[in-house]
């Protein structure tokens, strides 16, 4: 926990780093590991780089168990508010950025632009069918994370997911997202299940958006389907589909992700509206 600041909220403790000088830039990870992000967080020179941990993931604590979208969204703003940060970049993976387009959604003077890595949600009724997710779900019921792993995690990414992971985070990295699984079957699942992406109004978002997918080769993949739909919705959305990469982008290759990041960001510079 290195660096690390805890900000002690009434309903969860969350770590989080603060780093480097620039235009500041949030990231909110995936489900499955709290550190999918921090290989990225080292090379987005010449910005200001927070990274939390989320609510029931590595050194934060989810107080309650029942946490909702929108209560992950409001720790990321508290976070910020702690900062003084008043208008930063979104950058979020998977489940983490349907929690970015929360964010979004409830602190609309906040956020300048968002990068949206293989968003979770919404699905799209023309992505590939899997039976990933139900076998994962069987296998965390039996206390069995590290099948569940392998059923959805390993899915979507890579089929040398278990070598990325090592390689990026160790092997106690490694093992420490198996464990996080169990957080995500006892709460998360049901909180991404009832989000209501309606409510949130995100074709209403404003913020510049850049969706990116992977086009490595993996078991499973709904993201293209699901960006497509997602940048339907949203208004000033545009795509990427980056070759040799798959769920695990930010673990596979992190200096292409933080290329892609860097570039993004450079395009929607937070003082171009003064």
């Amino acid at each position: 926990m290195k660096g690390a600041r805890v900000l002690e909220l009434s309903d969860a403790h969350i770590a989080f780093w603060d780093a480097g000088d620039g235009d500041p830039v949030v990231l909110v990870h995936a489900s499955f590991g709290a550190e999918w992000f921090a290989p990225v967080a080292r090379l987005l020179s010449g910005y200001r780089v927070v990274r939390t941990h989320r609510a029931g993931y590595g050194h934060s604590l989810d107080l309650g168990g029942k946490l909702s979208l929108v209560d992950h969204g409001r720790h990321l703003a508290e976070v910020l508010h702690a900062l003084s940060i008043e208008r930063v970049h979104v950058v979020a993976h998977s489940s983490g950025a349907s929690i970015a387009l929360q964010l979004a959604a409830d602190y609309q003077a906040l956020v300048q632009s968002m990068v949206l890595l293989e968003s979770a949600f919404p699905y799209a009724p023309d992505e590939p069918k899997s039976d990933a997710m139900r076998q994962a779900i069987q296998a965390a019921k039996q206390d069995d994370l590290e099948r569940a792993f392998t059923f959805f995690p390993g899915s979507v990414c890579s089929a040398g997911y278990r070598q990325v992971f090592m390689r990026a985070l160790g092997a106690q990295g490694f093992e420490v997202s198996i464990r996080s699984g169990r957080y995500f079957f006892d709460h998360e699942i049901s909180a991404l299940a009832e989000w209501n992406s309606d409510a949130a109004h995100i074709e209403a978002l404003t913020p510049p958006t850049l969706l990116i997918e992977g086009e490595g080769k993996r078991l499973y993949n709904p993201y293209r389907a699901r960006n497509a739909a997602l940048a339907r919705r949203l208004p000033h959305a545009e795509r990427l589909s980056i070759p040799g990469v798959t769920h695990a982008m930010p673990l596979e290759n992190p200096a292409l992700i933080a290329r892609t990041i860097l570039d993004f960001l450079r395009s929607h510079p937070l003082d171009a509206d003064s």
